[in-house]
């Protein structure tokens, strides 16, 4: 008989949680594992962290900023992206993510307590004790060693599914048939299609032109109709893509990775033939830079849970028990085959834009149930192998959403450690208390405020030195209102006397406008059914550039958001304003059903005048917009340092506090200048005591540009009053928060 020989050593190790993937959901399932308190592990097959934001793929993580303003992702992922920001001088953008984001990703993983790594590390099988994982076997390359790593508790975060596919977890590959969950963007009948994988690559202007000639393999794309709706034209001097430049079905995602390199590799050259030898494309002093060797996956395996997320689930917002993680990215569903599909556009947006009536989404509950396999007791998952349907796949599977999934799933392991419980008991019986401590942690789940018993702050009164009105004055920008638009915003008043606009009409006549108001539940939901309650006519007048007054007259209103429609009218334009938190401007085309968010706030004035920034907002349990701005901001016409103070009523006990500053989370990381730090975010700051009558000051800190900073002291400290001193924040003229704990 023959028998198989290896070099190299045989390592064991032991863990309470094994985390397999080192993409952005295994790096934060891993690091919330261990500042929960378990020893865990996190294993990688390739020499970087990252997964396809890495260095070696190089696509910039997108998420839920999609679908709505103020809906960035938080916790471990925004600490993670702000490190970038202040010590990376590349975009966050296509084919420019570079080795200093693998560096941030590297220093988190390896300066976290707890947290253990092997990189180059590929898991190959697992061993199983009846429909438990033992112990997960590994090879790592360039050491030549095996390991046999056991643990309590496995995260598959591989994307590809490979823990749970070799313990023999259910998995579904491919497309359901449209009737299995009633989803209308479900073909007919299932099938093994799958989203495929992209190639980027990097080009920059070197100042002379550059030639190009491409190998004889490459493909030919010898004439812009040869590459049907996939826009190509160089606008910068360096330039990264293209996503569409992908290959999938008909090949098999995982068994023929290789293969979809090589001929995802003839694409790419050939792509850049065409774009330096056939048309103007503006590329003429382009060369490339960089390319990409290692397909960046969509799609392949997805694990079955307790329950599969479906379209439906995401179309209706269901507000599941047990939400944990949230998107808001688009139905993404790429044309299948990818850049072979040479007559058809690489997505429908593509070919029609009012298929964003279809396709956009508004923030959506991801289920803890979804993030657990329904037959490996032991096993949970995060990323893109989640228990989802394909369809759910097309908006779940952006790095950013798979994040947040991956803090929430690290964090569930290590409780499941500390109980001794599987992940399914922690669903049955402390599902609340996961979610109290994600949001703790900085998390967001829709419509869950801060419940937490042990947290001091909630039962003190706040006040501050100043606090701001909402200012939504004209910064010098415009939009069209070849659209209808919208915008919602806080009114802490009991009524509406008026709401002016400030509009410029190019017209030659009177513009007849017509504007309704609404009620809003919150900034996110805003294709919810809901009559005005009161629509009203004014005219623009022929020429003009002002304010345009709105009487509403409207009284006995309950403060909180509200929404102003504004119709179609061709010739006129409506001020932008500078973003000021909760509120939320949207937009939707005559022909459209659906109302689509933008990253914009529109100008006016509300009379009377709003208040919505005051200092309860620091601890009435959100710690950021959703039904209210829930930050405190203090008035920019007063110079800082501003404080705000938290007055207990009696002297409390505490060795432990809590600050969540403002990021800016109105958009995602692309549009933000490296090496400077959001300028809303406080910089300098100090946190005083007040015992006997007297003020002390406890810490001081400079240069911050997190958002949230975590104090605990060696000793527990009295006071009955703890106040926050802004001294100087990175830019902007107020004092932000938008939350203080204390414990």
């Amino acid at each position: 008989m023959s028998a198989e020989r290896f070099t190299g050593k045989i390592v064991e190790e032991e863990y309470d949680v094994v985390v397999v993937g080192g993409g952005l959901a295994g790096v934060c399932a891993a690091i919330a594992s261990a500042r929960n308190g378990a020893k865990t592990v996190i294993i990688q097959d390739r020499p970087v962290f990252g997964g396809n934001s890495s260095s070696e793929i190089r696509v910039p993580p997108g998420g839920a900023t999609n679908g709505g303003a103020w809906a960035r992702e938080t916790g471990v992922i925004e600490e993670i992206q702000l490190e970038n920001l202040v010590r990376n001088h590349a975009r966050t953008d296509s084919g420019m993510m570079n080795s200093i984001w693998d560096l941030v990703l590297y220093e988190k993983v390896r300066d976290q307590e707890n947290l253990s790594f092997h990189l180059n590390t590929s898991a190959r099988g697992v061993e199983m004790e009846g429909n438990r994982i033992k112990a997960v076997i590994c090879e790592q390359l360039g050491s030549e060693r095996r390991l046999r790593i056991k643990g309590k508790i496995f995260i598959d975060c591989t994307g590809d599914g490979t823990v749970g596919a070799a313990a023999g977890a259910s998995f579904r590959m491919g497309r359901e048939a449209r009737d299995e969950f009633n989803e209308s963007l479900a073909p007919e009948k299932a099938d093994n299609v799958t989203q495929g994988s992209s190639l980027m690559f990097l080009a920059r202007d070197v100042g002379r032109p550059v030639k190009f000639t491409p190998p004889p393999w490459a493909e030919r794309y010898p004439t812009e109709e040869s590459l049907y709706k996939r826009f190509h034209h160089i606008r910068k001097k360096e330039f990264g893509g293209f996503w569409w430049i992908e290959v999938g079905w008909p090949f098999d995602t995982i068994d023929q990775n290789e293969e979809i390199r090589d001929e995802a590799l003839r694409h790419l050259l050939g792509v850049w033939d065409h774009i330096k030898n056939h048309g103007d494309h503006g590329a003429e002093n382009m060369a490339l830079e960089w390319i990409g060797f290692l397909p960046g996956k969509r799609e392949s395996r997805r694990l079955m849970g307790d329950y599969v997320l479906t379209e439906n689930d995401i179309r209706n917002n269901t507000p599941f028990p047990d939400r944990v993680a949230y998107g808001g990215w688009f139905i993404d569903i790429h044309t299948p085959g990818g850049i072979l599909a040479k007559d058809q556009p690489p997505e429908p947006l593509c070919g029609d834009p009012d298929k964003s009536d279809e396709l956009r989404v508004e923030l959506y509950s991801i289920p803890f149930r979804c993030l657990y396999s329904r037959d490996v007791e032991n096993l949970m998952m995060a990323g893109r192998n989640i228990s989802v349907t394909h369809v759910a796949l097309g908006t779940t599977r952006l790095m950013l959403t798979c994040a947040v999934m991956g803090q929430a799933a690290g964090t569930a392991a290590a409780m499941c450690v500390r109980y001794g419980i599987t992940p399914r008991e922690l669903y049955r019986t402390r599902i609340k208390e996961l979610q109290q401590r994600l949001l703790r942690d900085d998390c967001f789940i829709l419509d869950m405020p801060n419940e937490d018993p042990d947290d001091k702050a909630r039962k003190a009164k706040a006040k501050a030195t100043s606090s701001a009105p909402l200012s939504l004055e004209p910064n010098g920008g415009a939009v069209e209102l070849n659209v209808h638009r919208g915008q919602i915003f806080p009114v802490s008043a009991d009524r509406i006397d008026s709401i002016s606009l400030h509009l410029t009409s190019s017209r030659e006549d009177g513009a007849i406008l017509r504007v309704e108001l609404l009620r809003a539940e919150d900034i996110w939901h805003f294709n919810r059914e809901a009559e005005p309650l009161k629509a009203v006519e004014v005219e623009v007048p022929p020429k003009s550039s002002g304010w345009v007054e709105i009487p509403f007259k409207l009284e006995g209103l309950r403060p909180g958001l509200y929404r102003i429609n504004v119709r179609a009218c061709q010739g006129v334009k409506w001020s932008t304003a500078e973003p000021m938190p909760g509120v939320a401007s949207i937009y939707r085309r005559p022909n459209w059903r659906r109302w689509v968010s933008t990253h914009l706030n529109l100008a006016m004035r509300i009379e009377p005048p709003s208040h919505p920034f005051g200092p309860e907002n620091a601890i009435n349990g959100v710690s950021r917009p959703e039904r209210w701005p829930n930050i405190w901001i203090s008035d920019p016409s007063q110079p800082l340092p501003q404080s705000l103070t938290l007055e207990f009523g009696e002297e409390i006990e505490f060795d432990e506090i809590h600050l969540t500053f403002d990021t800016f989370l109105m958009c995602d990381f692309r549009e933000f200048t490296p090496l400077q730090p959001p300028k809303e975010c406080v910089r300098d700051y100090a946190v005083m005591i007040r015992r006997n009558g007297s003020w002390e000051v406890i810490l001081e800190v400079e240069g911050n540009y997190l958002r949230k900073r975590v104090h605990r002291f060696e000793d527990k400290l009295r006071a009955d009053a703890i106040r926050v001193e802004v001294r100087a924040t990175n830019g902007d003229r107020s004092a932000r928060i938008y939350e203080v704990r204390v414990y």
